[in-house]
């Protein structure tokens, strides 16, 4: 790994900290969002926008829960290799091919295939989601019950959810994972992508997530079950 930085996690969101603030690791965000400025990360220079789509980022920094000034998207890292150990508060760039899941990413974020119960899913990785989502409440039957939560998504800002603690294969690995059941306002944007679930920030935090942007592989190793 030749370069790298720290990170941190601020209720439930990966960030980092720059010369120009704190700015949030967003991979579930095609763009990257902010005032009209250019930021360099792990060799990248990628310039924020002030909105995509009906999104702006004036209205998602308004709904934080703590001080941010942008948002990293995966259009910074397009061309990149990257190494997840969130962990151990690191990001960094990697020299060498990965091996691993190679499901089509969504707009440039990644996508893996994992099992939860019998049923096969495709979800997206979000480090700007703190906790994991399931769709079909169907699938959450095989998991423990957990009682309501309150979660934060720098789109939808807080919200109450219900939640559950779910078995989850994911390549070799058998974890445990909390998912929320995605509610009326995440549903649309789940069905939008085409994906079944969404593996938040707490997934990262289980161990090493390296993801190839160009090629669109994804490997995982964990330490936390």
């Amino acid at each position: 790994m030749s370069q790298s930085i720290e990170v941190i996690v601020c209720d439930g969101i990966l960030c980092a900290d720059f010369n120009e603030g704190r700015l949030i690791i967003d991979t579930g965000s095609p763009v990257s969002l902010g005032p009209d400025i250019t930021v360099k990360i792990l060799g990248n220079a990628v310039q924020l926008v002030s909105s995509f789509g009906s999104y702006t980022w004036a209205s998602i920094q308004q709904a934080l829960t703590f001080e941010a000034v942008g948002l990293i998207g995966v259009d910074a890292f397009s061309d990149s290799i990257l190494g997840f150990d969130v962990g151990n508060k690191t990001l960094a760039k990697i020299d060498a091919e990965i091996t691993g899941n190679d499901e089509a990413f969504v707009m440039g974020s990644p996508v893996i295939e994992c099992q939860v119960g019998e049923e096969k899913l495709k979800c997206l990785l979000d480090t700007g989601a703190g906790l994991s989502y399931l769709r079909d409440a169907q699938v959450a039957l095989s998991g423990q019950s957990l009682g309501m939560r309150r979660d934060f998504h720098p789109i939808l800002g807080q919200f109450d959810v219900e939640t559950v603690a779910c078995s989850v294969i994911a390549g070799q690995h058998l974890i445990t994972e909390v998912f929320g059941i995605a509610t009326e306002s995440l549903m649309p944007l789940m069905e939008s992508a085409q994906i079944d679930g969404i593996l938040g920030t707490s997934f990262f935090q289980k161990g090493v997530i390296e993801i190839d942007f160009s090629n669109e592989v994804v490997g995982a190793t964990f330490d936390k079950f």
